[in-house]
C-alpha cells in the first residue's frame, strides 16, 4: 500500500509541474505577442546621439540597438508610438554655429629705482662709489672742487596684451577641435655610465605649444550649453625654454551671441633689491582670461 500511495504522489507532482510549464509557455507567448520590433532610419541625428536619449524611455524589458545609422526597438506597441513621438522631435536638422573663442593676457610692470653714486675725498684719501651704467631717469649732480655727489631717480611702467580669436563652424551637438601652435625644442642633458667612465649625454625633444580649444554645443531656445576645454601654451623664455600654460575644462551655459568668461589667472609678483646706498623695488601683474561666444548662422 505505501509503494502504490507513493506513486500516486510522484504522479500528481508531475501533473502540477506539466500544468505550471504550461502556463508559463502561454504567458511567454502572450508576452512576445504584446512587443513589437521596428528599424527606424534617422534622418539627421546620429544614433551614438539618439539612443542614450531613448534608452531611458524604454518599457521594462524592451531593448534597444543601433546598425549604422538606424535604430533597432523592440518594446510594447504603446511604448512604441511614446518613442517615436521623442524621435520626431529630437530627429531634427541641427542648427549651423559659429564658436569664437577669444583668449587675451595683459601683462603690467612698475619699476621703480633709486640711488647715490660720486667721488668725495681729501688729499690723498678719497672714497668712491660707482653708480649703474643705465643712463636713464632724472640725475642730480653736486659738485665741489674734486668732490661729485650724483642722485639718480627711475620710475618706469610697461603694459603688453596677447589677443586671439580663433572660430570655428559646427553643427549643434557635434564636436569641434581646432588647433594651432609651434614645436618647441626642449634640450636634454643627462650623465651615462660607460666603460671609459660617465660621459655626458645630450638629446633634443620638441614640445607643442599649442593654442586651441575642443567643443560640443547644446542649444535649446536662445540659450546654449557647452562642453569646452580650451588651451593656450606660449613661449616664456626661449633661452631657458620654457612655456606659459593655460588651460581650461569647463561646461558653461549662456545666451548666443553675447560674449562669455569661462576662465582666467591673475598673478602678481614683487621683487626688491637694496643695495648699500641704493634700492630697487618692482611689481609684475599678468591677467590671462578666456572668453567664448556661439551664434547661429542662417
Amino acid at each position: 500500500m505505501r509503494i502504490r500511495d507513493g506513486g500516486r504522489g510522484t504522479g500528481g507532482e508531475a501533473a502540477r509541474l506539466l500544468g505550471f510549464i504550461i502556463v508559463l509557455l502561454f504567458a511567454l507567448a502572450a508576452q512576445a505577442q504584446q512587443t513589437v520590433l521596428e528599424v527606424i532610419d534617422l534622418k539627421y541625428r546620429s544614433a551614438d546621439q539618439i539612443v542614450p536619449m531613448l534608452k531611458p524611455l524604454l518599457a521594462p524589458g524592451g531593448t534597444i540597438s543601433s546598425l549604422q545609422n538606424r535604430v533597432i526597438l523592440r518594446t510594447t506597441p504603446q511604448n512604441m508610438v511614446e518613442l517615436k513621438k521623442v524621435l520626431d522631435a529630437v530627429d531634427t536638422l541641427p542648427k549651423r554655429l559659429l564658436i569664437s573663442v577669444r583668449q587675451e593676457a595683459v601683462a603690467t610692470g612698475l619699476d621703480n629705482e633709486a640711488e647715490v653714486s660720486g667721488s668725495i675725498g681729501t688729499g690723498d684719501v678719497r672714497a668712491t662709489v660707482p653708480g649703474s651704467r643705465s643712463q636713464h631717469g632724472g640725475t642730480v649732480v653736486i659738485r665741489k672742487g674734486d668732490n661729485v655727489v650724483k642722485g639718480r631717480v627711475v620710475s618706469s611702467q610697461s603694459a603688453s596684451t596677447d589677443r586671439g580669436v580663433q572660430t570655428v563652424q559646427v553643427l549643434e551637438g557635434n564636436v569641434a577641435t581646432i588647433r594651432v601652435g609651434q614645436s618647441v625644442p626642449i634640450l636634454n642633458q643627462s650623465v651615462v655610465q660607460t666603460p671609459q667612465g660617465p660621459q655626458n649625454s645630450q638629446s633634443v625633444q620638441y614640445r607643442d605649444a599649442d593654442t586651441g580649444f575642443h567643443v560640443r554645443p547644446r542649444v535649446n531656445g536662445d540659450r546654449v550649453t557647452l562642453e569646452i576645454n580650451s588651451r593656450r601654451d606660449t613661449v616664456a623664455d626661449p633661452n631657458s625654454q620654457t612655456l606659459n600654460v593655460q588651460r581650461v575644462d569647463t561646461v558653461v551655459s549662456g545666451r548666443l551671441g553675447e560674449w562669455m568668461e569661462i576662465g582666467g589667472v591673475d598673478q602678481r609678483r614683487a621683487q626688491s633689491d637694496n643695495g648699500t646706498i641704493s634700492r630697487r623695488t618692482g611689481t609684475v601683474a599678468e591677467d590671462r582670461k578666456v572668453f567664448l561666444k556661439v551664434e547661429k548662422m542662417p
